[in-house]
């Protein structure tokens, strides 16, 4: 959404009515003199417009060729908040999880929403579905009281986006995501009719954006939708929501949502988000350099006559996710504080020339134009120095690039799965453990990357500096007591 300033043109007419004050003062010679040094103003503006523009297309040319995530620089962080929120995730039993939680209590309300994210993933990955839920729960209430598909949301959705609060909130691939888990941990615990319902909700995620909506195409989601409620016993509303998916993505075409196992398994990274263009305004994404997996079969043992499954296909294809809405692709998503910067500075520029030129004609009037103009020139500048054009490009960096999705019609009585997948003509076996074990249904899921090891590449620990992090860290203290 583009914000509209007024004060900018303001400041440049002042200029130059302060200069037509001047000419209207001056007579004769004088007059021609200073009309001939305001000439040259305008040729040095257009000389170095030309010259920033040149280097402005050479820097997106090589940020384009080989594009970074840069972070902003850490600011450092209390002494007493920095003691609290190692103490706070001395707490927590699992230690693995331990740098997560006190990264949460640290960086406080504005990215608690990002930070509950990584902490429910880890330890869904780790085995924990108890804190894997209670993470999810926290993430997903934050998301909702913005993008929930209510009167009430929306509401709240417009205050928001007048008032550019910065929160976390995610993308809307990052937002489903946290939906699907919450799901898979309602589905966990045996609770399939909120896993559908929260299944469902990941699906409109998928369709809405800040500033928009459009037609979904997360086939994964409706047909987890459709498998949670065959495990409700539910089958009529289960071959519809398989129709939905098909809708979305043809993959689900050939894929049986009425069979007792399912077996999901994540491959690869999603894209990374980075601030490209001249003041690192537009939000763009790019793969992560890896090698292509592809995941084969799934077996109870090492042997190859164990493999009971061997039809995985392209359940979920995030990258696509990251990088289109509603299947149309895009280049970037646009801040407009960039061309506010833009303009404020150029508005110095110009300032500062008048200022020199001023000066260097000397007598009264000169002076006076010139001492105008360096004040101008201040402003201005203060103005572009204090406006931050930078993209938000936190993220959530643990999510897979790839979801594969196969089925099996009979159930197994081991605990993991064994995955086959191949990466650069060479295979490799790797775990998918059981999550969900009922009389009707049983679900497998597993990951090519430990989510814990990504943390690395999440940046440095910000300090939290939203109003509501002395409340949000009592909250936490309370919340995992025990």
């Amino acid at each position: 959404m583009k914000t509209t300033f007024t004060f900018l043109p303001k400041i440049t007419s002042v200029v130059g009515a302060a200069v037509a004050i001047q000419l209207g003062v001056l007579s004769g010679s004088a007059h021609a003199q200073f009309g001939g040094l305001l000439q040259n103003i305008m040729q040095i503006g257009a000389q170095q417009q030309q010259a920033q523009q040149q280097q402005l297309q050479q820097q997106q040319a090589l940020q384009n060729a080989s594009p970074t995530k840069k972070f902003a620089p850490a600011q450092p962080i209390p002494a007493d908040v920095q003691t609290a929120g190692t103490n706070f995730s001395q707490k927590v039993p699992q230690a693995q999880l331990r740098p997560l939680f006190e990264r949460l209590y640290i960086e406080g309300e504005r990215n608690a929403t990002l930070n509950f994210q990584r902490i429910g993933l880890a330890a869904l990955a780790a085995g924990d579905t108890d804190t894997a839920e209670k993470a999810f729960e926290n993430a997903v209430m934050r998301i909702d009281q913005i993008y929930a598909d209510n009167p009430e949301a929306q509401k709240a959705k417009s205050l928001w986006t007048a008032e550019k609060i910065k929160d976390y909130k995610g993308e809307p691939y990052e937002r489903a995501m946290a939906m699907f888990y919450r799901g898979l941990v309602y589905a966990a615990k045996g609770d399939f009719q909120n896993a559908r319902a929260m299944f469902k909700q990941a699906d409109y995620q998928d369709t809405v954006s800040e500033a928009e909506q459009y037609a979904g195409d997360f086939g994964l989601m409706p047909y987890m939708a459709g498998w949670a409620s065959y495990c409700d016993g539910n089958s009529s509303l289960a071959k519809d929501f398989l129709q939905m998916a098909v809708k979305g993505d043809k993959n689900y075409a050939n894929v049986s949502v009425e069979q007792p196992v399912l077996v999901l398994f994540e491959t690869g990274r999603a894209p990374f988000k980075y601030g490209a263009g001249k003041h690192g305004e537009e939000l763009r994404w790019a793969p992560h350099v890896s090698q292509a997996e592809n995941a084969l079969s799934a077996c109870t043992g090492t042997t190859a006559a164990s493999c009971s499954i061997n039809n995985f296909v392209t359940g979920a294809d995030i990258n696509f996710q990251a990088t289109t809405r509603g299947g149309r692709p895009f280049d970037a998503v646009l801040g407009g504080k960039a061309s506010f910067k833009e303009g404020a500075q150029n508005v110095a520029q110009v300032a500062n020339v008048v200022s020199q030129v001023g000066l260097g004609f000397g007598g009264r009037e000169g002076g006076n134009l010139g001492l105008f103009g360096m004040f101008a020139g201040m402003v201005a500048q203060g103005v572009a120095a204090s406006t931050q054009a930078q993209a938000d490009i936190r993220e959530w960096e643990q999510l897979p690039g790839t979801v594969w999705l196969a089925t099996a019609s009979a159930k197994s009585n081991v605990s993991e799965l064994l995955v086959n997948v191949q990466s650069s003509g060479s295979q490799s076996k790797m775990k998918a453990t059981r999550l969900i074990d009922t009389p009707r249904c049983q679900l497998y899921w597993g990951r090519s990357i430990n989510p814990i090891v990504l943390m690395q590449e999440a940046g440095p620990v910000e300090a939290g500096a939203h109003k509501r992090d002395p409340a949000f860290r009592q909250e936490l203290e309370a919340s995992y007591a025990n």
